[in-house]
């Protein structure tokens, strides 16, 4: 049972970091605490946008850090860049060379076989989850895991038609397995 503590938007009012604010969800499961944080960044390709993504992950790790600095994190949501890009004009550089403090769960997937990325059109991996140290031995203890849903391998019309009715994005879902749960 999950009991919610608070649930706001921040940076509202930044747009051009956050064309749409990012949401916080604040609650305990099995007496912890957790900060899920759902975001959409600006999408598209050249330069400008792709400044506004890095100006957007600056800020939420300056958030993090001021606020939830020793909480389990998790931020989730349509990212739209790919993150397997390893060099430092990457707009998620300052999450992937902190590794001591950040982990994009879903690495092995942008790194790994187009069949699985959430982006297929493009194709791409374009949506993470990216979560803080505190749930980093939960993440690797080997029974937690993270995958791209292939919703469109149930449906009659495959891809065209999840496309159609459902979204342009493939979820990306993270199971995490407590110790004792």
């Amino acid at each position: 049972i999950i009991q919610s503590v608070d649930i706001y938007e921040i940076y509202e009012d930044d747009w051009w970091s956050f064309p749409r604010s990012p949401l916080v969800f604040e609650f305990y499961w099995n007496d912890q605490n957790f900060v899920l944080i759902n975001n959409h960044l600006k999408c598209c390709s050249g330069t400008e946008n792709e400044a506004r993504r890095e100006s957007a992950s600056l800020l939420l790790e300056l958030y993090i850090e001021t606020y939830f600095p020793n909480e389990q994190v998790i931020v989730v949501g349509d990212w739209n860049d790919e993150i397997e890009t390893n060099n430092a004009n990457q707009p998620f550089w300052n999450f992937i060379s902190n590794s001591v403090n950040y982990q994009f769960t879903d690495m092995e997937i942008a790194e790994g076989n187009s069949y699985y990325w959430s982006y297929p059109t493009w194709p791409s991996h374009i949506d993470h989850i990216l979560i803080t140290d505190e749930l980093f031995d939960t993440f690797n203890n080997g029974n937690s895991t993270v995958q791209t849903y292939l919703i469109d391998e149930y449906l009659e019309g495959g891809w065209s038609e999840y496309d159609a009715i459902l979204s342009d994005h493939r979820p990306v879902a993270l199971k995490l397995q407590f110790n004792g749960e």
